[in-house]
């Protein structure tokens, strides 16, 4: 296992202190295709490709990736003995928002399913069910109501239901408008985990919306994806999870809201402190996750010092480049550095399905203009001679989108290969002969049929086909609260090419404008 190895080593040179709360290593785990095929661990929406024509699109739910999805979310919650566990990221609901803080549409409906079906269960055993909602909120969300939202989860589910479950419900945002939960977590019974880039935004994937609050999901979908998998790396990012609630529970109102029943008042906010589900297979598993800023400063147990960085200015927005210089920081937000490490033992191959990897550099976040390090590992990996493909959302900001043209992210990688080099036609020249840069196409037509774009919000790396993170970490700077797993098996990396990333390069490879093997 030797990538995940390098990723572990990583891991306990940056934040020994965290392991078992932010990072963990676990055996006996498996790729979760229970009630589907063998490549059904993979949740991948609107599961659309090359499309002709308008009626090739199925509507709404009907999507065969939306459909897929959904079905998961709920029959995984109905077979919930003892906790369910959400987590999830929205926008204020205001006019103008495709979406609100806690989940809705189809997704709710889902989520609330699987949970009267598991309350049957519960009744007929005489036990109780803990279920958990957490959102991360952008600033003071005054529209956040975790009360409101644990009402409608009460309603929906009714009477019945509700008489067996504890429900516990909170927003929450660590730092303004730059630090808060940005995971997408559905963790049963500390058993069963389903993780990704998925919001559980409707409008953005299943449902176009009312005017003033169109998110197009019907017409023209996000693409993005998840996966599942069982085992005690379910568990793991529980434990990350409690590691937030925690923080919740102490944290001051103006940044915390909490809305629990009258009679459920726990001793210990932390669900998997003592969990140690039973093996579901041979499959080992690296779960990481950060804290962003505002819960923890710094691992006080790191000795960690980052690597010096030639013209390290060349990432900052103004004078914000703290991503990429604050040391504390750092050891408290592994994953990032966990995904270098992963890129950084590549030896022929590497392949990025991403949102960006350019930070948000407009107001109010303000952030750095790229990973250095990050950038920096790429360029070396392609100096040597490792290819590295790269396909990102395509370009028009705020919309799924950080820039304003592919010629930012081409740029970003020159600058760094061009510190390497004597000449410029020397850095462009390593570029052509390893770089493949493309927007994403889901077909060979350009737009969605109504004439928008497409728009990708995956955080996917795959690399030598044979090791692969999938989580909500983008690799381009953000100081939000992420998590996701780090898989080394070449069967699972040989699915995840056939049933994604094969296909993505297959249609955006038409729009590249950097492509290795013209």
């Amino acid at each position: 296992m030797e990538y995940l190895d390098a990723v572990e080593h990583e891991l306990n040179s940056v934040s020994p202190g965290m392991r078992g709360k932010l990072w963990e290593r676990t055996s006996g785990n498996a790729l979760d295709t229970t009630g589907g095929g063998s490549a059904s661990w993979i949740l991948q929406v609107p599961g659309v490709w090359g499309w002709a024509s308008p009626t090739d699109i199925p509507k709404g739910e009907e999507k065969p990736g939306v459909k897929a999805l959904l079905v998961k979310i709920q029959n995984n919650i109905a077979k919930a003995k003892r906790t369910v566990d959400i987590s999830g990221f929205g926008p204020p609901d205001v006019i103008g928002s495709p979406a609100g803080p806690f989940p809705d549409g189809n997704f709710f409906d889902a989520m609330c399913t699987g949970l009267k079906l598991a309350a049957v269960g519960a009744a007929k055993d005489r036990t109780r069910l803990t279920v958990r909602v957490l959102t991360g909120v952008v600033g003071v969300d005054v529209t956040a109501g975790p009360l409101g939202f644990r009402r409608a989860l009460i309603e929906k589910v009714g009477p019945a239901a509700a008489e067996v479950i504890d429900f516990r419900v909170a927003s929450m945002t660590t730092r303004g408008m730059s630090s808060y939960n940005h995971t997408k977590l559905v963790i049963v019974d500390g058993e069963s985990v389903i993780h990704g880039g998925v919001n559980w935004m409707t409008n953005y994937y299943i449902e176009t919306g009312p005017f003033f609050s169109r998110g197009f999901g019907d017409s023209a979908p996000v693409t993005d994806l998840d996966i599942a998998l069982r085992g005690p790396v379910a568990a793991s990012a529980g434990r990350f999870l409690d590691e937030l609630w925690k923080w919740v529970h102490n944290a001051p109102g103006s940044q915390a809201w909490v809305a629990v029943g009258a009679s459920d008042k726990p001793k210990d906010w932390a669900l998997y402190k003592n969990l140690t589900p039973a093996d579901a297979g041979n499959l080992e598993v690296i779960s990481v996750g950060s804290l962003g800023y505002g819960i923890q400063v710094r691992d006080e147990t790191s000795r960690y010092v980052p690597s010096p960085v030639v013209r390290i200015e060349q990432a900052a927005t103004g004078s914000n480049n703290e991503t990429n210089t604050d040391r504390d920081f750092m050891t408290v937000n592994p994953d990032a550095n966990a995904l270098r490490a992963l890129v950084a033992h590549a030896k022929a191959k590497i392949v990025l399905s991403q949102q960006d990897i350019n930070g948000f550099t407009g107001s109010p976040l303000g952030h750095a203009l790229f990973d250095v390090r990050f950038l920096d590992v790429l360029a070396a990996k392609m100096s040597s001679g490792v290819k590295v493909r790269i396909v990102i959302s395509n370009p028009g900001r705020p919309d799924y989108s950080n820039i304003g043209s592919l010629d930012v992210a081409y740029k970003s990688l020159f600058d760094r290969v061009r510190l390497t080099t004597t000449y410029d036609a020397q850095a462009h020249q390593i570029l052509r002969r390893n770089l493949q840069l493309a927007p994403f196409r889901a077909s060979n037509q350009q737009t969605w049929p109504d004439g928008y774009k497409y728009r990708l919000h995956t955080k996917l790396v795959c690399v030598d086909d044979t090791a692969f993170y999938v989580g909500s970490r983008n690799v381009y700077p953000d100081t939000t609260q992420d998590h996701g797993f780090f898989i080394e098996n070449t069967a699972a990396a040989a699915q995840l090419n056939t049933e994604f990333l094969d296909k993505q390069w297959f249609y955006s490879k038409n729009a590249a404008i950097c492509d290795y093997q013209w």
